[in-house]
């Protein structure tokens, strides 16, 4: 009946310090009041599809590629809100994917103003997939508690 009896109360510790881990991550990325500020920057354009990427600084950089596909002749617009990031990931969306060799940059935060948050980029013309890469710089040590960059579409 004892051994019982600790093994539920290490079990209650146990919850205790996972329902903590899960309320930091929640304090550190508030996916939906940096969605909400991301859907505002769409405006005029539609809602189409978006995208939480998780963010762990680690001793290498390290880079991250998601894959947009999209309908040819199109009007769409492009937003990304770092506001929950401390680091600087630089934003860069390509024709092709990174294995290809000559591949073009079509837009890319490298010389964005410093502080800028938002960052919105419009195709000129849509084809059939864009690649959006994120370079997310090297720390020291590594984080423990994930941030997140916030990526949103939308068509008009």
């Amino acid at each position: 009946m004892k051994a019982l009896k600790q093994s539920g109360f290490l079990l209650l510790l146990l919850s205790i310090a996972f329902a903590g881990a899960a309320f930091q991550t929640a304090e550190t990325c508030n996916s939906a009041t940096l969605k909400q500020k991301a859907k505002e920057a769409l405006n005029p354009f539609k809602y189409d599809s978006g995208k939480v990427t998780r963010v762990l600084y680690k001793p290498k950089a390290q880079l991250k590629e998601i894959e947009v596909p999209v309908f040819i002749g199109e009007k769409y617009r492009m937003v990304f809100n770092t506001e929950a990031l401390s680091k600087n990931v630089v934003i860069s969306v390509y024709n092709k994917d990174k294995e290809t060799k000559n591949r073009k940059v079509l837009f890319t935060t490298k010389n964005a103003q410093p502080g800028k948050k938002i960052h919105v980029y419009e195709p000129e013309q849509a084809k059939f997939k864009f690649y959006v890469d994120y370079e997310i710089p090297s720390a020291k040590d590594s984080t423990a508690t994930p941030e997140c960059l916030i990526f949103m579409l939308g068509y008009r």
